[in-house]
């Protein structure tokens, strides 16, 4: 507040809670439902106004998709893991399937992906789009995948468990992403990204400093009340790795990585030009660096390589 303290939050206020009878279509997945399986919903052609419900089940779900919906605020398009005394559904990316009726491109990057698909057609711009309360893992050398061509390949290393290449007002709220090169990948195609309430851990490739819990580059990002843990064992990356406009880092749990945050320069005029790109504010969070775990920098700001380094102002307070 105005006053410098931080209210208590509720996890009501957190995470959203969605009643079916706001929406135009509903699909529910799982035990008992219409559905089986994420891969039997027609992704392809879903509209704004559409819930996707998936049940918690025993068994994991071995499916992955791609969005490519544009949806409003009004009518968003949400899919919603619904637990079962607390466990997430998981959509678990070793030996997943692609629907084949899906066609889009770079599937040995994600195990959910938003935008860049030629399906409804490639030149949109998916939005409003809200992934929740799902546990999605596995998607990194070795684990394989059967693309909707039938053909199986082997997870990239920068492969994530979500991949938003292209999308606008994507909110990713009380997942659960591990197990992955990336857990979360942002691409300068996106913008105006929530990430929120989730569990971040376990992610990179053992021995490399490029691969991270979080990576992003987006115009326009806010990252708050995550828990990011520490990476694979024997992963080198920073936790999280940002290259974003505006961006925005409150109330998390940020514990290990090379640095727990490393806010870098971005590689696109597009993002460089926006005057958010010249204000990155960070506040109210916990940092944690371990005994013995290499580099002691918590954060590194401006840049690391070639591009259009940040010479804005880093807004850096009431953190622990």
């Amino acid at each position: 507040d105005s006053d410098g303290d931080t209210a208590d939050v509720t996890d009501a206020e957190l995470i959203p809670q969605w009643d079916p009878a706001d929406f135009d279509q509903v699909y529910t997945v799982g035990p008992g439902a219409a559905y089986g399986d994420p891969g039997e919903i027609p992704w392809e052609a879903l509209q704004g106004g559409t819930l996707v419900q998936i049940l918690w089940r025993a068994e994991p779900y071995r499916t992955k998709w791609v969005i490519n919906t544009t949806a409003t605020a009004e009518r968003p398009l949400v899919v919603v893991g619904i637990a079962d005394k607390g466990r997430r559904p998981i959509i678990n990316g070793e030996d997943a399937v692609t629907r084949p009726e899906l066609s889009y491109w770079n599937e040995n990057r994600s195990v959910i992906k938003v935008g860049g698909s030629n399906l409804p057609t490639d030149d949109v711009v998916p939005a409003h789009i809200v992934i929740q309360g799902l546990e999605i893992r596995s998607a990194r050398p070795a684990y394989r995948s059967t693309g909707n061509n039938g053909q199986v390949a082997v997870y990239s290393e920068n492969a994530a468990a979500i991949h938003v290449e292209v999308g606008a007002v994507v909110h990713i709220i009380d997942c659960e992403l591990h197990d992955a090169g990336n857990g979360l990948f942002s691409g300068h195609g996106s913008s105006d990204l929530v990430i929120r309430a989730n569990h971040i851990h376990a992610n990179g490739i053992a021995g490399s400093i490029y691969h991270h819990n979080s990576s992003t580059e987006s115009a326009g990002i806010i990252f708050e009340y995550n828990h990011s843990g520490p990476l694979r064992s024997g992963a080198l990356g920073n936790n999280l790795k940002d290259r974003s406009g505006g961006t925005v880092i409150r109330y998390n749990w940020i514990e290990s990585g090379n640095r727990q945050i490393d806010l870098v320069e971005t590689d696109y005029a597009d993002i460089a030009d926006l005057p958010a790109y010249d204000q990155t504010i960070v506040y109210g969070n916990i940092l944690v660096e371990p005994e013995g775990a290499g580099n002691r920098q918590f954060l590194h700001y401006g840049g690391d390589g070639d591009g259009y380094y940040r010479e804005g102002s880093l807004y850096f307070y009431h953190n622990t």
